[in-house]
């Protein structure tokens, strides 16, 4: 898909740089924006569709999208987007005043369907995701960019001040991209800086996929971290209060593509998590 100035009055975003993981941003922003085009959409995300509208993908960008991106990989993200907004739509509603914080932050555009008053939001990616955000949005005093690996030990004394209760961390389809070593350390970053902290996180399990997994490997992204359960994540230092199954939920749409409805409740490969960071939370 490519864009013209027609579409929405700005320029295009014709940038050759993206590639391995940092990459993976595109193929995210294009789930969301044909999920916002259906009439059955689990979310509206006008703003990605705006902004993938504006980009021009190139050839080799194309083709690394076109080993991995499928209806499944469109549909998974889709269900998984909704359960990150729901999410951090519970944990708002009970404070006047928190931080969100999105590891891995992509070009999510869920700050623009949650800013309000007391609420600051922090997106934290590698340097080359967020170079190419700038080219589509800027910072504000309130809307920050944080170009820095996840597993860096420095980035918390970047965030703006805020009570680690009232402090949410949102790693969204991003952790399983990591070694289990940059997951251990990541969470022990957490756990000493952010305890009583909220996390939203999803996992793959062993049980995740093979073909989509060769998909990612093809795509010079290979999935590296997958759990035997949830207890693996709990181990890392989570207290987790809710888990859903992605392939369990709108399974009308599922079935849409060809799933047995029934052999799909009777497996769990991606798992989204909420709960609470473990730690004092004293550096």
């Amino acid at each position: 898909m490519a864009g013209s100035d027609e579409n929405n009055g700005d320029s295009l975003i014709n940038d050759v740089t993206l590639h391995g993981l940092p990459g993976t941003l595109l193929f995210t922003l294009r789930a969301r924006a044909a999920e916002t085009s259906r009439s059955d959409a689990l979310l509206r995300d006008e703003l990605a569709a705006a902004w993938y509208r504006r980009i021009v993908v190139p050839p080799a960008m194309q083709a690394m999208m076109e080993a991995a991106y499928t209806p499944v990989f469109q549909l998974g993200t889709a269900v998984r987007a909704r359960l990150y907004d729901d999410m951090t739509a519970n944990f708002l509603a009970a404070r006047t005043q928190a931080l969100v914080v999105e590891l891995g932050a992509g070009l999510s555009t869920r700050y623009q369907r949650f800013a309000r008053p007391g609420l600051q939001w922090v997106e934290l990616d590698l340097a080359e995701a967020i170079a190419y955000r700038r080219q589509l949005e800027g910072e504000t005093a309130v809307h920050h960019f944080l170009p820095t690996s996840m597993t860096d030990p420095h980035w918390p004394s970047a965030l703006p001040a805020m009570p680690a209760a009232d402090t949410l961390f949102l790693a969204e389809g991003v952790l399983f991209f990591l070694s289990p070593e940059e997951v251990a350390a990541l969470f022990g970053l957490l756990a000493r800086h952010f305890g009583g902290a909220g996390i939203g996180m999803d996992v793959l399990t062993q049980r995740f996929s093979r073909q989509a997994r060769a998909a990612f490997a093809a795509a010079d992204v290979p999935m590296r971290w997958l759990v035997a359960d949830v207890q693996d994540v709990a181990d890392l230092g989570v207290t987790i209060h809710q888990q859903w199954t992605v392939t369990h939920l709108h399974l009308p749409r599922w079935q849409a593509l060809g799933f047995d409805p029934q052999k799909l409740l009777a497996s769990a490969g991606n798992i989204v998590l909420s709960g609470t960071v473990d730690g004092d939370g004293n550096p």
